[in-house]
């Protein structure tokens, strides 16, 4: 302890000596050192900590997702208690739904998250209330009392913390309910923002029977808790085959491909974040690197100065293996007071982390500078300290002595070849430029990847749109009562009445001034959701090959739909106020669809038949759905362009187009999604969210107790666009601080040679040699190290641009134009970074120098 403490105490002596290279190489480290403890605090706390409830490593998602699809997994009422009763890999399972509420209290109604969970769920998660009680399974059936839990966080702030809260009613939508305890302030069930849960109804075992994809189905979130000794991929191969074994019960909706998965809770919340996260911290690594050869190079120069301090030591019988130990001790002491630092740098980023990435990151507000990420800064730094100690401690170790002690200014007129502190210099920059050109590179790709997205034709225009979606309790009761062939025509016409009766009670709005148009749609615009089923071309069509089947994503809107969102019309027409019951069954299809379905051949006047909508269900292929004979068919009148998604949006399937029916027309209304009334679609001149209200109350007279929530399409393409921009974002800050590290090191690594070579340069010039000469001399140096660097830069950047090729969009990985670009930039900055020392170096004054001598 006494040697290290003398050790610790020389080398702070020799920061304190040099105060202006301790300060700049401290500087330099707390960049990297600080972004990577920010970064290991996110993943940390993001992917890494456990959650919030005892053992919850056992807790697992459990359900079917999309195949080779990000998705939630989801559980059908059936497959939950199929999985409840059979299974045994799970000790409990239980299934919620996210929700949002309306509360209405005595400062007026506010919207508050919540979620529908069945009463198994808290004794899943092994919790229990802070007040009052948990749900029984007698209050989570269809016409049980209406019953709320409370967070803590709603019991403060709208009961003032009043202990006697239970039994106190609320109003949920409209609808009293009785509070019947309040849950611990750390209890964060689905997320954090939950402030209400209520029980999750099922309908009676006997009249619910089916899996996800059948008609029946209102899929709910799924969630389990493993037995002891019971891993995930046991867990998910038993449930499989429950699942299937309920899936063969009843026939599908067609075109649905989906896939039973178990996996962690944590693990399953942290997935979408992941390729994010992972990109930041090779980034934030990468920059560390540049921070430590950065400092290598600093420390090299500046062993030219301690040469002579160092042979002093060495003839005063110092061994080499004693002043290595020294050196490195004093370039750990240097990036340990960089960590320090970094800890500061690494709280600010942090603390704003939360405005800048894009949407809601799970738990990410619960990220902050503990125990562990002091730990992970006091290691890097111990290592980065090493890393960059190293190489000059063994490089100045190696005293000549006499050399030394006799001349040591001769040494500094050998040039690159002969210097070998130059030479370690230039392997540094060599690889800053390498490592800058690899940042640079994926920034480049990232920002015309986001160019390319916020630029994208989508197929139509969202300026000055609002949409609505409407939620309707009723529709929800409704819709989840079990399918039954006889109620298809009673289902279709009841929709029609209804789409009439809203699409004319919205007509006010149309006659609103600045109100271009109104419609009505089944489905998302920017969500491919929906029900993709397979048609065939009919046998009376005139294409050469009738029969052949494609599956489509069935879109049902009104007319005036494609003026709302200004679709692009490729061929034909679009649907008409006359298109309507009892008049000829006409579609729209999407550019893809004409294209699978009917080739090159045109697609105007071809007819489509559904793959039996009723047969499917157990009828005849003979059926229409509406009480006409004959096949049911559709009459193509028109071809529009492709809603062309960003990425994220797979397509439904291979062959997936847009077909489009007529809401007023009979069709295929009753496979809308269960719960959801239509989107409502608005164009205006001007501020599309100025006429909300006018839809809310046209909602509020013809469906009492339905929830509006509108958005300006502006908003969700901007939403669309917030992960690409931070991937941009992030990756351009990065590439700009390697830039300027890889400068930096240029510049400095240029400025110690040109100072130690003063003798030589003034001995050049008074020679003869001109000052274009001597420019060209250090310019030619520093160029050939960042020419180096490029080669070797292009050929690490294109392999290593293949990693982001997942989240780039319409851009190539290795692209051309961002290749040659980032390397001209590169290029630019390093020429200059080498002109100024070049410059300074022409300015020597022959006769100064000689003199000095």
């Amino acid at each position: 302890m006494e040697w290290l403490l003398r050790e610790l105490h020389q080398a702070g002596r020799q920061m304190i000596a040099h105060p202006g290279f301790a300060l700049a190489a401290v500087l330099v480290l707390a960049v990297g050192i600080g972004a990577n403890a920010a970064t290991f605090s996110v993943i940390n706390g993001v992917l890494l900590r456990p959650l919030p409830y005892p053992d919850s490593e056992a807790v697992v998602s459990v359900g079917q997702v999309p195949v080779g699809r990000p998705g939630v997994a989801m559980l059908s009422p059936t497959e939950l208690r199929r999985l409840q009763e059979d299974a045994r890999s799970f000790e409990q399972l239980a299934g919620f739904r996210s929700e949002s509420f309306r509360w209405t209290g005595p400062d007026g109604p506010v919207r508050l998250f919540g979620a529908a969970v069945t009463p198994s769920l808290f004794a899943l998660l092994r919790t229990s209330p802070r007040l009052g009680r948990l749900f029984t399974e007698t209050e989570a059936v269809e016409g049980a009392p209406r019953v709320v839990l409370l967070s803590h966080r709603a019991w403060s702030s709208q009961f003032g913390s009043e202990p006697a809260v239970r039994g106190a009613s609320v109003v949920l939508d409209e609808e009293p309910h009785t509070v019947l305890g309040v849950l611990p302030e750390d209890f964060e069930f689905p997320f954090p923002e939950t402030d209400i849960w209520i029980p999750l109804v099922l309908p009676p075992y006997e009249s619910e029977t089916s899996g996800i994809g059948s008609m029946n189905a209102r899929p709910f979130m799924g969630i389990g808790r493993l037995r002891d000794g019971v891993s995930p991929e046991q867990a998910e191969s038993e449930a499989r085959v429950i699942i299937e074994r309920v899936a063969s019960e009843q026939p599908r909706l067609p075109g649905l491909h989906r896939e039973t998965r178990v996996v962690s809770v944590r693990e399953d919340r942290g997935r979408p974040f992941r390729p994010a996260l992972l990109l930041l911290a090779v980034a934030s690594g990468l920059v560390l690197l540049m921070t430590c050869a950065n400092v290598a190079g600093l420390l090299l120069a500046r062993g030219i100065v301690r040469q002579r301090e160092l042979a002093v030591r060495g003839a005063l019988g110092a061994g080499r293996g004693r002043i290595v130990r020294q050196l490195l001790i004093e370039s750990v002491v240097l990036s340990m007071t960089a960590g320090v630092i970094g800890v500061a740098v690494a709280f600010g980023i942090v603390r704003a982390a939360p405005g800048l990435t894009p949407g809601y990151v799970p738990r990410l507000a619960e990220v902050g500078i503990d125990g562990g990420v002091l730990a992970f800064t006091a290691t890097v730094s111990v290592v980065a300290g090493l890393l960059f100690g190293t190489a000059p401690a063994l490089a100045w170790s190696r005293v000549d002595l006499a050399r030394t002690l006799n001349d040591a200014a001769a040494a500094s007129a050998g040039g690159f070849g002969r210097l070998r502190a130059n030479r370690g210099q230039a392997v540094l920059v060599v690889a800053q430029v390498v490592l800058a050109l690899v940042l640079l590179t994926g920034a480049g790709l990232l920002l015309r990847s986001f160019v390319s997205l916020v630029t994208h034709d989508f197929g139509f225009e969202g300026a000055n749109v609002v949409v609505a979606e409407i939620t309707d309790p009723a529709d929800s009761a409704r819709l989840a009562e079990p399918f039954r062939l006889a109620d298809v025509e009673a289902r279709d016409a009841l929709a029609r009445r209804a789409s009439a009766a809203f699409l004319a009670r919205l007509e006010r709005i149309a006659a609103l001034p600045g109100v271009d148009a109104v419609a009505l749609s089944s489905n998302r615009l920017l969500n491919r959701t929906g029900v993709v089923w397979p048609f065939e071309v009919a046998r009376g069509s005139a294409t050469r090959d009738p029969g052949r089947e494609v599956s489509a994503l069935i879109r049902n809107v009104t007319p005036d739909y494609a003026d709302v969102v200004r679709l692009r019309l490729r061929a034909g027409r679009f649907f008409t106020g006359g298109d309507r019951e009892g008049a000829p069954r006409v579609a729209v299809v999407s550019e893809s669809l004409a294209r699978e379905a009917f080739g090159g051949e045109a697609a105007v006047g071809q007819r489509l038949m559904p793959v039996s909508p009723v047969s499917r269900f157990g009828g005849s292929r003979d059926r229409r759905g509406d009480g006409e004979s004959g096949p049911l068919e559709w009459e193509v009148i028109g071809v529009v362009a492709d809603i062309r998604l960003p990425f994220g949006q797979e397509p439904l399937g291979p062959d997936a187009g847009d077909l489009y029916l007529s809401m007023l027309q009979p069709g295929m209304d009753h496979i809308r999604t269960a719960g959801r009334g239509p989107r409502v679609v608005v164009r205006t001149d001007g501020d599309p969210l100025a006429v909300v209200p006018f839809i809310q109350e046209a909602v509020a007279d013809l469906r009492p107790g339905a929830r509006v929530n509108a958005t300006a399409l502006d908003t969700i393409l901007s939403a669309q666009a917030a992960q690409p921009r931070f991937y941009m974002l992030s990756a351009s800050v990065f590439g700009l601080v390697a830039l300027l590290l890889a400068a930096f090191g240029l510049y400095g690594m240029l400025s110690y040679t040109v100072s130690q070579r003063r003798r030589e340069i003034g001995i050049r010039m008074a020679l003869g040699a001109g000052r274009g000469q001597v420019v060209g001399l250090v310019v030619g140096q520093g160029g050939a190290l960042v020419a180096g660097g490029i080669l070797l830069g292009l050929l690490a950047a294109a392999a290593v641009s293949s990693i982001i090729e997942n989240v780039l969009f319409g851009v190539a990985s290795v692209d051309p134009l961002t290749f040659t670009v980032v390397t001209a930039v590169l290029a630019s900055v390093g020429l200059l970074a080498c002109w100024f020392p070049a410059s300074r170096a022409a300015r020597v004054a022959p006769m100064d120098v000689l003199r000095e001598a």
